[in-house]
Parts: structure tokens; sequence; C-alpha cells
């Protein structure tokens, strides 16, 4: 079974930021702490635990981007638990916890690898490509809440 927490600990987090490490900044050469950004202390973090073995198996963090959006970002996902739900399961807590904090839109810049992934959950493309770590394009997109 997989839950959803809210790392608290040190160790929580770093299992956390390890996990973002490994699956959205390593694949591309990038060195280490470019998994985080100047948006942690105020974003709101979730990570998915596989309650069997205790490993962190998804995380995401969302922050308000704007008066009444929240951006939704660093959305990653252990290899051997890709297309299982554990996305959607991360991705449905996020917009509950949007709701709560009365968010009207969340929105990503998502690669353009994974635009699909996020058309499923909802999302719309509402942005032009741009570039992001040299030559890996994202682009913006958001879904009504």
């Amino acid at each position: 079974m997989i839950s959803i927490k809210i790392p608290k600990t040190r160790e929580d987090f770093k299992a956390y930021y390890e996990l973002r490490y490994r699956v959205l900044r390593a694949p591309w050469g990038q060195p280490k702490d470019t998994e985080k950004d100047d948006y942690e202390p105020i974003s709101q973090h979730f990570m998915a635990i596989d309650e069997s073995n205790g490993k962190v198996v998804g995380v995401i963090k969302m922050f308000e981007k704007t008066e009444g959006v929240g951006w939704v970002s660093h959305l990653a996902i252990d290899p051997g638990y890709q297309k299982k739900g554990v996305g959607k399961l991360l991705m449905d807590t996020v917009e509950q916890a949007a709701r709560e904090k009365g968010y009207h839109v969340i929105g990503c810049m998502s690669r353009l690898n994974t635009t699909a992934y996020f058309e499923r959950m909802g999302f719309r493309t509402a942005g032009l490509p741009t570039n992001y770590f040299g030559t890996t394009q994202v682009l913006w997109m958001e879904k009504e809440l």
C-alpha cells in the first residue's frame, strides 16, 4: 500500500531530496543541489511511501505562485513505481491541498516529454516552450480547480 506523508524530519527530507535528484537531475548530468530551488521554504512538500518497505517512491511540492494560483513542481516517481498510480495519488493530494488553500488554478512547468501525462490529469497548455537546463524545454500548463 502507498501512503502520502508530509516530510518533517531530517531523514524524511534527505530521502525526499535524494529521490528528486535521482529522478529529475542525475539523468541529465546536473550537479547535486539542483533538485532544490529558492521556493523550498515556502512550499508544501508531499511524499509517497511504500508501506511494505518504508521506501520513498514519489515526491511533489506546491507553493502559491500568485494569488489563488498554486505552482506544482518537482513531481518525481521512483522508476520501479512509475505507471502504478503513485503520480496520480500525489497529484490528487496536491489538488486537495490547493483547494483547501483556496487556489482556483494549479499549474506546472512541464517538460515536453511529460505534457501528455499532465493532460491526462486535466491540465492544458497555457504557455510557450522555453529552455530549462540548457536544451531541455518546458512549458506552462494549468488546471482550473
